[in-house]
C-alpha cells in the first residue's frame, strides 16, 4: 500500500523471528545456549500475538524442556500448510531437547551447553526461515551482529573458556589425588 508507514519490526508480517541461521547458531553457541531462550521467547510472543499460543511467552520460556513441543509442533505444521519440505519429527526434536537438558543438570559439562542445546533446535530454525521465506517473501533476516551481540558473545566465550579450564584443571586434581 503506498503511502503507508513502514513497519517499525521489518520481519512483521514473518510468523517466526526472522534471524539468521548463522547469526542464530554462533549466539548460541557462544552463550552458553542462552540466546537459544531468547529465540525460544520472541518465537512464542509471535504465536501469541497470532493467537496461537494461550499463556506467557516468559514462562513457556521458562519451563523451555517441557514447552518446546508445542512450539516445533506448530512449527512443523506451518511448514506442511506452507509445503515446507521437513525431516524432524516435533516429538522427537521435543525429546531430544529434554534430555539434553536433563544431560546438564545432572552430569554434562556446563561448557557443553552451547552444542547439545542447539542440536535440537536448529532443524527448527532452519524449517522457520523457509516457512517464513513462503509466507513473507523477501522478509530480510536479522543477521547483523550488533555492539551489544559482539559483547555478550566476548563474555559468553570467555566463560566457556573459563568453565572448559576448570573441569580440566579439576580432572587434573583428582587423577594426582592418591588417597
Amino acid at each position: 500500500m503506498a503511502g503507508a508507514p513502514p513497519s517499525a519490526d521489518p520481519g512483521a508480517k514473518a510468523p517466526w523471528w526472522p534471524v539468521s541461521t548463522v547469526k542464530f547458531t554462533v549466539m548460541t553457541l557462544g552463550t552458553l545456549g542462552i540466546y537459544h531462550l531468547y529465540w525460544l521467547y520472541d518465537n512464542w510472543k509471535r504465536m501469541r500475538a497470532a493467537g496461537a499460543a494461550i499463556g506467557s511467552p516468559f514462562w513457556r520460556t521458562f519451563f523451555a524442556p517441557f514447552t518446546a513441543f508445542g512450539l516445533f509442533e506448530k512449527v512443523r505444521r506451518d511448514a506442511q500448510l506452507h509445503v515446507v519440505k521437513t525431516w524432524w519429527s516435533a516429538p522427537g526434536l521435543a525429546l531430544v531437547y529434554l534430555v539434553c537438558n536433563v544431560a546438564l543438570l545432572v552430569s554434562a559439562p556446563t561448557w557443553l551447553a552451547g552444542p547439545l542445546l542447539l542440536l535440537p533446535v536448529l532443524p527448527v530454525q532452519l524449517t522457520m526461515g523457509r516457512v517464513n521465506d513462503a509466507v513473507a517473501p523477501g522478509t530480510e533476516r536479522d543477521g547483523r551482529f550488533s555492539v551489544s551481540n559482539l559483547v555478550i558473545l566476548a563474555l559468553g566465550l570467555a566463560i566457556t573458556f573459563a568453565l572448559y579450564r576448570s573441569e580440566q584443571l579439576v580432572d587434573q586434581l583428582y587423577q594426582e589425588w592418591t588417597p
